[in-house]
């Protein structure tokens, strides 16, 4: 069957039954909101890589190996004489210690603080472990004993007290299925109540960043949605002068997010922090449907009254189904094509985005024609839209018409332009940074952003890395030797530019040693004996709790943990980080029998890199690949498909280079970018081919097709691009700095595509003249069969 035939079909099934279409639709998009409620985000950053991914594996090994999990930090300040060594301030240490270890989802077994860690001190000979203190100092004399004690511990300086007093930390432990948003709110609300004095708290930590991020990315879609379609209401009325104009439309794209949300819903599909975008998109993509169905109704109403609703909705979606159907398949194959990207979140957003463009589709050609058939004809609003075709009607017609004599008769100028634009591009290209940091979706004064940052101020150091060492054989870390290896990578990674303070299971032994030799100045070292590193460890379990060290070490004393924060979680100092660590790991423990593995989230970050780079290459590929191919099968043309791809390519580039020179990283979030524009920007091109290739087939000359093409499908063309544009802007309203950019570099390749068309494509036309849009009888014998018929599928 012929599209031709096959769209006839479907417009004539559709307007025979118009209320069963209606009913039918309606019914079906109540069951799929039923389990809208269960859509969660997930903000966990792990979260992000596939399963199967090396170093998700290693971390989820790790983590469960050594009972660890990322902390979310308190850190109390008081910038008085005595720092936090006060009666005051280490009782409130005390409160917010037993606060925090009351809410459910921190481990409170595992809490860190002044206030519930031991100290680990020699007396007579023997090896003792005590709290630093049990109750909070009544005096301040009492306050400044426990100063002395803690700043003589050197494993306290820098993890849980500053070196100058000044700050400590209380540190908790994520259990696992616990909400790190709600984390974060309790977190606020216990430092609400907590009657601060002289002190003030921050609250940070990994759990804290993915909370907030969460919280936000919610805040974004309950703001922007609404706004979009405001957005797109005004400027639906002001295209088409109609009431149902707006609502029609509209009534498209919010079934087509509801259809979308609740399939993902039923799925069981993980909703993360960037398909919050999601729902905004499809109405900024799906207008777009709604406005040529519209545009094309209202001329066909104008130029022929008589006609009866049903006679003229089959007239407008005969005209219109093979380029809605073809710019929907191109839509949803060049943002589908982000499902070959290799992190979870993009392609979640490739794949169900490319079902929501293709859902909007299905209401175009279904439900909105069952409406317009049920509603009376709307004659004065036609009226209306076929003035706007004309100079004296229309000010976009008008703008249109002076493109004109430049298609016409200048043509190799408008060439000329876009080679301009290419040039620009790719100069901008190797300017690209890819970014994969956490803290870079915050603004400058974003709470968990200023909290890192004092805290880094303060302690060092906040983003976790670990470093697991494996010796290869049982009670290996009992020897001297190979602790002293530990001590010198400690040493070597501590004098890295960004990392701060470190511990292992060298500290214990270290401080064990020191404890043990009060008299001996430089006793904070490793013992020469190895039975005396297992006696020391045996006198700990003796007076100690042997899980302290379950963190750092295994039980069979096989592999060691070293715990490492780093001052930022930049993909370029964390993958400088982890390269120097390696590369010191193979050069000096490798010789010794241990092996080396970096793991943590912070390493997580740095893999971003890796894959933010394969999934743009694969996509962007993939995108073009299909989308050419598509309109070329469509068009049966080999040079259509070329034409149809050469404004968003050239759209692309220029958005790679603006990327490049503006400093704006290539993220998880902007490496949506170019299939999101080959997706939606292609568009334009193929009703422009659409309706030139059909005035020119019509038998109308070169230059009176292109004058009728770009005042029919041009004004339609013009007040998509605007309403898309618009809506994509709304995106400069989210709290995240890249949804922002994503918005503004989408929105001008969405206007260089418009201009690309009207003039690049237009002039390539008009110039080339290719088979494809000449009437049978301009062509030879043998190329004018493959056109004579109706396009097939």
């Amino acid at each position: 069957m012929s599209f031709t035939n096959a769209s006839a079909a479907l417009g004539r099934a559709v307007t025979a039954k118009p209320w069963l279409t209606v009913v039918l639709f309606t019914a079906a998009t109540a069951l799929l909101v039923l389990r809208l409620p269960e859509l969660h985000i997930d903000p966990d950053v792990r979260a992000m890589l596939p399963a199967e991914h090396p170093e998700t594996a290693y971390n989820d090994w790790a983590e469960e190996y050594f009972g660890i999990a990322d902390p979310a930090l308190l850190m109390v300040v008081n910038d008085g004489p005595h720092g936090v060594f006060t009666p005051e301030t280490l009782a409130l240490v005390q409160r917010l210690s037993q606060a925090v270890g009351e809410i459910e989802a921190i481990d409170d077994a595992d809490l860190v603080s002044l206030s519930e860690v031991d100290d680990i001190i020699g007396k007579q000979d023997v090896l003792e472990v005590e709290p630093f203190f049990e109750d909070p100092p009544a005096t301040q004399p009492e306050a400044d004993a426990i100063r002395e004690r803690v700043l003589a511990n050197r494993m306290m300086l820098g993890t849980v007290v500053s070196r100058d007093g000044r700050a400590t930390l209380i540190i908790g432990e994520l259990r696992k299925g616990f909400s790190k948003v709600q984390l974060y709110h309790d977190l606020k609300r216990i430092v609400a109540s907590a009657g601060l004095r002289d002190e003030r708290v921050v609250i940070a930590g990994r759990p804290v960043i993915e909370g907030e991020m969460g919280r936000l990315a919610g805040n974004d879609m309950a703001h922007m949605f609404p706004l979009v379609v405001v957005a797109a209401a005004l400027l639906l009325f002001l295209s088409l002068r109609s009431l149902r104009g707006v609502v029609l439309p509209l009534l498209v794209v919010v079934s087509s997010v509801l259809w979308t949300l609740g399939l993902m819903a039923w799925l069981g599909v993980t909703f993360f922090a960037i398909s919050t975008m999601m729902p905004t998109l499809l109405v900024a993509i799906g207008v777009a449907n709604g406005i040529h169905v519209l545009h094309h109704f209202m001329l066909g109403v104008a130029a022929h009254p008589e006609r009866s609703p049903r006679e003229s909705v089959l007239d407008t979606m005969e005209q219109l189904t093979p380029p809605l159907v073809m710019t929907s398949l191109t839509t949803a194959a060049g943002i589908g094509s982000l499902a070959v990207s290799p992190m979870r979140p993009i392609q979640g957003f490739g794949i169900f985005t490319a079902a929501g463009v293709l859902a909007g589709m299905v209401f175009s050609l279904t439900l909105l024609p069952a409406i317009l058939c049920l509603l009376p004809l709307p004659h004065r609003a036609a009226r209306r839209t076929a003035r706007s075709q004309s100079e004296k009607g229309g000010l976009v017609a008008l703008l249109l018409n002076s493109v004109t004599p430049l298609v016409l008769r200048r043509p190799m100028l408008a060439i000329g332009g876009a080679l301009a634009v290419v040039v620009f591009g790719g100069a901008g290209i190797p300017r690209i940074v890819v970014e994969g940091s956490l803290l870079r979706n915050f603004p400058s004064d974003s709470p968990v952003k200023l909290a890192d940052s004092e805290l880094s101020r303060y302690l060092g150091a906040t983003q976790p890395l670990q470093v697991v060492v494996d010796a290869g054989e049982p009670d290996a870390w009992k020897s001297p030797e190979k602790l002293r290896a530990l001590v010198a990578l400690q040493r070597h990674m501590e004098d890295l530019e960004h990392t701060g303070e470190t511990r292992s299971i060298a500290d214990f032994i270290q401080r064990m040693n020191e404890v043990m030799n009060p008299e001996d100045p430089d006793a904070y070292r490793i013992p020469d004996s190895r039975d005396l590193v297992a006696q020391y460890l045996l006198l700990y379990s003796i007076s100690g709790d042997p899980d302290d060290f379950e963190d750092v070490i295994d039980s069979p004393y096989q592999m060691a943990n070293l715990r490492a924060q780093l001052d930022s979680d930049q993909s370029r100092i964390v993958g400088g980080v982890v390269q120097e660590v390696e590369a010191y790991a193979a050069r000096e423990l490798a010789p010794l029998g241990l092996a080396t593995h970096v793991s943590g989230s912070s390493r997580i970050v740095y893999e971003f890199i890796d894959l933010i780079i394969e999934g743009q290459v694969r996509s962007l590929v993939l995108g073009l690949t299909i989308v050419m191919l598509l309109a070329a099968l469509l068009v049966r043309s080999a040079v259509a498909g070329l034409l149809t791809v050469m404004p968003v390519a050239v759209a692309t580039l220029l958005n790679f280079g603006l990327i490049g020179w503006s400093g704006v990283p290539l993220g998880v979030t902007t490496a949506l970018l170019s299939s999101m524009g080959i997706g939606i920007g292609v568009d334009y091109a193929i009703h422009f081919v659409f309706r030139y290739r059909r005035d020119r087939r019509s038998g109308m000359s070169p230059e009176v097709a292109m004058q009728e093409t770009l005042s029919t499908s041009g004004v339609a063309i013009f007040y998509n691009a605007v309403v898309v544009l618009a809506g994509f802007l709304v995106l400069a309203t989210s709290e995240f700095p890249p949804n922002r950019a994503l918005g503004i570099l989408v929105s001008i390749n969405m206007f260089v595509c418009l201009l690309g068309t009207v003039t690049l494509l237009a002039a390539a036309l008009h110039r080339l003249q290719p088979a494809f849009v000449r009437p049978p009888q301009e062509l030879p014998a043998a190329d004018s069969e493959p056109h004579s018929g109706s396009v097939r599928t």
